[in-house]
């Protein structure tokens, strides 16, 4: 039994006795004292001594009666402290039950909260395991279409047979006193600009000895306030008895002219120049290209003058700008039949080339150098870039050959052996040098990094 339980017994006990007590008390004052029978008052000593005790009694019954109401006074005082209690235990009985209807509802909410938590946990489970059954199954598509891709690669048969990435062996070595080697191959991964350089001898003439007549030149240009690339190709004349030498003057010499004014050049390039200063730039740079081409015959011609004969090329030359962008700028330029092409969604399109007309890509350096043509061009992310000879251009722009060299080279950053492989390989053409500077937009370089081979 509870604690309020017992007070309220102790309570009804309480009352009850005063109720019989005061019952008692007042029955007592009522009734008459019983009066002796009439006798003869006799003052005897016995009469006396009965009277003194009946009055003894008296008094006690009145101290009796006095003391039942002092007890009953005490008694309602004691009632009235109970009371008190029974009403406080009740406030409390009121506030504990209240504040448990309360503790009920948060266990109830708590509980509720728990079993949304654990359906949360459960979804969540499922949800990775979803991701991880649709990245398992994405990779293995991936797989499949890598194997079937190389299975198709290799029992293809296109224009470069059966195995297109052997690269064409020279039977001898090139003779004359102007050789060099027989290929070359350059590069570099800067940032988000990806470039490659190679330059091989042509089918011709390594059936004839002769030695390669081209030359490829990649350059970072400092002098130029905002970072930039310098890509060049030259493409020595078949006749010219000097020509290689003279395409690998031409290329180092325009590397020095565009570090010599560099500063102007940027301005024109990147400023809000004009296009006619610009114009006067190249053709100052390329007539200082002309004159140092000039000194490898200095005193072979006749009357001791330079033989222009012997050293003609066409130059062709890309001016990239670095750095991250979603949209790069690039100036293109040069003398002869040179070109530009550009990859995009796997087709080849030929951009620039420096002689729009046919006698304009007769031009040649050193003779021509002042009618060099020019123009501004913007790759976007996943663009490439080529700058081409002639025999290059050509196998580029082949359909069969040119989609084969596309599905090499779009997305990807080819080792520079790869490159060189595929630049060379046996496919048949015109026979001339096949020389080219392969430049890869991604537009940032996290998107390059991602893309190596």
């Amino acid at each position: 039994m509870t604690t309020t339980t017992w007070l309220i017994i102790l309570l009804v006990l309480s009352v009850v006795a005063n109720i019989a007590l005061t019952a008692r008390l007042t029955v007592l004052r009522r009734r008459p004292l019983p009066l002796p029978p009439a006798a003869t008052v006799r003052d005897s000593p016995q009469t006396l001594h009965a009277l003194e005790s009946t009055r003894l009694e008296l008094e006690q019954a009145r101290q009796a009666a006095d003391h039942a109401t002092g007890l009953m006074q005490g008694r309602d005082l004691e009632l009235g402290r109970v009371r008190g209690m029974l009403t406080e235990a009740q406030a409390r009985a009121a506030d504990a039950a209240a504040a448990a209807q309360e503790a009920l509802a948060l266990r109830k909410e708590r509980e509720g909260l728990l079993t949304r938590l654990r359906e949360r946990e459960e979804e969540v489970r499922l949800r990775s395991r979803e991701r991880d059954d649709t990245q398992a199954q994405a990779l293995a598509r991936i797989h499949e279409l890598e194997r079937r891709l190389a299975d198709a690669e290799a029992g293809a048969e296109g224009p470069l047979g059966p195995e297109p990435v052997s690269p064409a062996i020279p039977r001898q070595l090139p003779l004359g006193r102007d050789t060099t080697a027989d290929s070359s191959v350059d590069g570099a991964d800067l940032g988000p600009v990806v470039v490659r350089a190679a330059s091989a001898r042509g089918d011709r003439a390594r059936h004839d000895g002769e030695h390669r007549r081209d030359a490829v030149l990649l350059r970072f240009a400092e002098e130029i306030p905002t970072p930039t690339l310098l890509s060049a190709v030259a493409a020595g004349s078949p006749r010219g008895r000097w020509s290689q030498s003279a395409a690998d003057r031409a290329c180092r010499s325009l590397a020095a002219q565009v570090g010599r004014y560099g500063e102007s050049l940027g301005r024109e390039l990147y400023g809000p120049g004009d296009d006619g200063a610009l114009g006067a730039l190249l053709r100052t740079a390329l007539q200082g290209v002309a004159h140092s081409m000039r000194l490898v015959t200095r005193g072979e011609g006749p009357g001791g003058e330079a033989d222009d004969a012997a050293i003609e090329v066409a130059l062709t030359g890309l001016l990239t700008r670095l750095g991250d962008g979603r949209e790069r700028e690039h100036l293109v330029f040069g003398v002869g039949d040179g070109a530009l092409l550009r990859l995009r969604d796997g087709a080849w399109s030929a951009e620039f080339t420096p002689g729009e007309s046919a006698p304009e890509r007769t031009l040649r350096l050193p003779a021509d150098a002042a009618r060099v043509g020019w123009a501004r061009l913007t790759t976007l992310p996943g663009d490439v870039l080529a700058v081409c000879s002639p025999p290059m251009a050509e196998l580029l722009l082949r359909e069969d050959v040119g989609s084969w060299f596309a599905a090499r080279w779009a997305g990807r950053q080819p080792y520079l052996t790869s490159f060189l492989s595929e630049v060379n390989a046996p496919v048949r053409s015109t026979g001339g040098d096949r020389s080219v500077v392969c430049l890869w937009d991604f537009g940032d370089a996290r998107d390059a990094r991602s893309a190596t081979r």
